[in-house]
């Protein structure tokens, strides 16, 4: 007979968190928050907030989120100096403060950093309280100032070093700007650095992808590192697709989800849709800064498309993605692991993905979609999927298999608890 565990309470100090314009960090977060409350267990969110001052209160969808306010001048670098070093002992503190007052889980609390700005807080927090720490890792800021691992926010690189640094401002921020910005570079470093000593003091570290874990085992000890994915509310996107989007064309088309720049492919469409037998309309769901040059580029390659205004509401996105014909995700960065593609698989869209990244993780070729290697083989694959319904079909059904049997709720929860309950005790 299985004996009923006790719940747990757990801490979530999280750099970004619903509602608002945040992207899938914040929503997975959400997600992790809103299963493991529906395990029994209780949640407190902890979210720095700039601008504000003070402490406030506020309920997410049930859950309790206490807003740290704090100041940061709008100084590059200064900024982020504020944002990190010099906020992360106030965090500590309210975090304590927070896992005190629960005092009745005492020997039950959990620790769970979601995010660069929050994770090490995590860890100084659980040090103080002699509470276990776990950090989710969900991009590249162990290793990487900016957090994408991208040299001039186009080429995957693999660390932080002065060189990189030197070169990589003037690329990023423009020649004047990036050379003014040197004098920065020896805080830089010293910054992922003490990100990653901390990270390296956190009971356990979660990788979203086994390509995350791979990079982290370069830094870390193996045995503290584990593969947990983020999470996708299945029933709750299945209830959605069900409904017509308004958005909807009234002709077949190929689907692309995500920001306009360079780290997500978008200045690949062109590309793959040019000169296509039944000359497809290329849906574009997103923005960002190459909007204007895809605009032009498209039209000069004859492509029909169409981008949808400003940012498209979630619930759109989803039943599009269940609508398209083809959903092209051509990734061209160490894609972490993908929120649009998770959501893709249980929305059951025919995924055809750059292989980046984590993407291998989602995307296994010919069971929960197609994977390729090249833009090149992209293409070729876009123009066979557009004329073979019957594969189409069999790849939207494994990946709504895909998301059921790795990626739904009770799955991703149950093996967070079950590292929570190793951790606890081993305290």
């Amino acid at each position: 007979m299985t004996v009923p565990q006790p719940p747990l309470h757990v801490v979530v100090p999280t750099d970004v968190f619903p509602p608002g314009k945040v992207g899938g960090a914040a929503w997975s977060t959400l997600a992790l928050c809103q299963a493991l409350r529906q395990r029994g267990h209780r949640v407190t969110v902890i979210l720095p907030r700039r601008g504000a001052t003070g402490i406030q209160e506020r309920s997410v969808e049930g859950l309790p989120v206490i807003e740290v306010g704090y100041q940061a001048p709008a100084v590059p670098f200064v900024q982020n100096y504020w944002r990190y070093e010099r906020l992360w002992p106030r965090l500590v503190r309210v975090i304590a403060e927070v896992a005190r007052a629960q005092g009745e889980f005492a020997g039950r609390t959990i620790i769970h950093g979601q995010h660069a700005q929050t994770g090490p807080a995590a860890v100084l927090a659980g040090q103080l309280l002699g509470v276990p720490s776990v950090v989710t890792v969900r991009d590249h800021w162990p290793w990487d100032y900016f957090a994408t691992g991208l040299h001039g926010n186009r080429v995957p690189y693999a660390r932080n070093t002065v060189a990189s640094l030197v070169t990589d401002l003037p690329a990023r921020e423009g020649a004047l700007r990036g050379v003014l910005a040197l004098p920065a570079v020896p805080y830089m470093l010293r910054h992922v650095q003490r990100r990653g000593q901390l990270l390296a003091q956190a009971n356990a570290v979660i990788a979203v992808s086994h390509y995350l874990a791979r990079r982290l085992g370069e830094r870390l000890p193996a045995a503290s590192v584990h593969v947990i994915p983020n999470l996708v509310d299945l029933p709750a996107i299945k209830a959605t697709v069900a409904h017509t989007p308004g958005e909807l064309p009234d002709e077949p088309f190929v689907l692309f989800v995500g920001k306009l720049e360079h780290n997500k492919g978008a200045h690949l469409l062109p590309a793959m849709m040019c000169d296509l037998p039944s000359a497809p309309l290329l849906l574009i769901a997103g923005d960002g800064g190459l909007r204007s040059e895809l605009e032009a580029t498209l039209s000069g390659a004859g492509v029909r498309f169409r981008i949808l205004p400003g940012w498209t509401e979630h619930d759109a996105v989803l039943q599009l993605m269940a609508r398209a014909t083809v959903q092209l995700f051509p990734s061209a960065w160490g894609e972490p692991l993908s929120r649009v593609l998770l959501e893709a698989c249980a929305a059951g869209a025919c995924l055809l993905a750059l292989d980046t990244g984590g993407t291998a993780d989602v995307v296994v070729d010919e069971r929960s979609g197609v994977l390729v290697h090249s833009v090149v083989a992209m293409r070729r694959e876009l123009r066979a999927l557009l004329i073979d319904q019957e594969r189409r079909e069999r790849l939207r059904s494994g990946a709504q298999m895909q998301a059921h049997v790795r990626f739904s709720a009770p799955v991703v929860v149950e093996h967070v608890e079950v590292l929570y309950r190793s951790l606890t005790r081993s305290k």
